[in-house]
């Protein structure tokens, strides 16, 4: 553990885009918080009222009154951070820290820092049991997974798991832990207690996201690649269903006391809002671009959604009801591809368009995600 000198960051106060809740039976987007570049997860604390976000390409936590829908403060933890878990018995918030290979350990009254410790390479993804006061790292490049004690601060041990390691989701009832293998298309499954090996789940390709909740029977996985939602039998290791996504899931988040899950599709700008029971998609809210994760708020249950695109956090009130007037289409949406033209990776030679008229092609955009 690499004890740090206690840093406590300046207050930031910020205009907030929204609107007032209306009385009627839709839901409602009530704000875009602006919290900072490429926004990914989000911690909730239910009892000060306030959402954790960790922004990536800023290198910082940002705490947000989710009453107020303001930015509280910042504090910088390590080289891009993607996962955020808040401990509730510390008040301490753990960031995995993808290109530091660190998590770091903020106070989360104040953002002072608390610690950083080393973990494995490319730490993408957290997992937490707060029954076992235990804090796990998905480390990617690494294929393990590091495991923490959340009270002493210190690396306790190692759980081998598969290419691609990330975020892991943990049955508190059971104590089984389930980390997603995103270039291995798998899910590895451990005993958060013992931290023995189980075994190995096949799932589709590109596992972003595993959610479970405590005491169920059923594992959501989001798989970005097919853009597909996978569900489990977490007992009994195979799969129940598949759910069709509009494009590109990486975060999703299954509601504890209610009937909903939420799905952020990356590559649409939309939360997808299912039945649990059914599978069915009720409908869907437009969020911001490159919707990252979500999670509700116990005391409210509305929405927090992070937008890695647009750098905000939606917050949408009454988010299980359908939406009001249907979206307009896209003006470019049934017009003819404008010409253009780029140079090859061959020589440089300059293609157009017209090349291809009338022709089946794929044009691919790399993502750094």
């Amino acid at each position: 553990m690499d004890e740090r000198a206690e840093q406590r960051p300046a207050e930031v106060h910020e205009v907030v885009e929204g609107a007032a809740c209306r009385a009627d039976v839709t839901h409602r987007v009530l704000a875009h918080v602006r919290v900072g570049a490429g926004p990914e997860a989000i911690a909730v604390d239910a009892d000060t009222r306030r959402a954790f976000v960790a922004c990536s390409r800023d290198n910082v936590v940002t705490a947000v009154d989710m009453d107020r829908c303001a930015v509280m403060w910042r504090a910088g933890v390590g080289t891009e951070p993607i996962p955020v878990v808040f401990d509730p018995p510390t008040r301490r918030l753990f960031t995995a820290d993808a290109r530091s290979d660190t998590v770091t350990v903020l106070d989360a009254d104040s953002g002072a820092r608390v610690a950083q410790i080393r973990v494995g390479a490319y730490p993408a993804g957290l997992g937490h049991d707060v029954v076992r006061r235990r804090v796990f790292s998905g480390d990617t490049a690494a294929g393990t997974v590091t495991a923490i004690d959340a009270d002493r601060l210190e690396v306790i041990g190692t759980v081998p798991a598969e290419a691609g390691a990330g975020s892991i989701a943990v049955d508190t009832v059971t104590a089984r832990a389930y980390c997603t293998n995103f270039l291995s298309s798998s899910l590895t499954v451990f005993d958060s207690a013992t931290l023995r090996p189980l075994g190995r789940v096949a799932v589709g390709d590109g596992p972003c996201k595993a959610e479970v909740v405590p005491g169920g029977d059923l594992l959501y996985v989001a798989e970005s690649l097919p853009s597909t939602v996978v569900v489990l039998s977490a007992s009994e290791g195979r799969v129940v269903a598949r759910m069709p996504t509009e494009r590109a899931p990486v975060g999703l988040h299954a509601t504890e006391g209610g009937r909903q899950l939420y799905v952020c599709n990356r590559g649409a700008g939309t939360v997808g809002v299912y039945d649990r029971r059914t599978g069915a998609e009720s409908h869907r809210i437009t969020v911001g671009n490159g919707p990252g994760d979500c999670v509700t708020d116990p005391a409210t249950g509305k929405l927090l959604v992070s937008n890695a695109g647009s750098g905000t956090l939606t917050v949408v009130d009454r988010p299980w009801l359908p939406g009001g007037q249907p979206a307009t289409a896209h003006p470019a949406e049934g017009r003819r591809l404008p010409d253009f033209s780029l140079p090859d990776l061959r020589g440089g030679r300059i293609r157009t368009t017209r090349e291809w008229a009338e022709k089946r092609y794929v044009i691919n955009f790399f993502a750094s995600w």
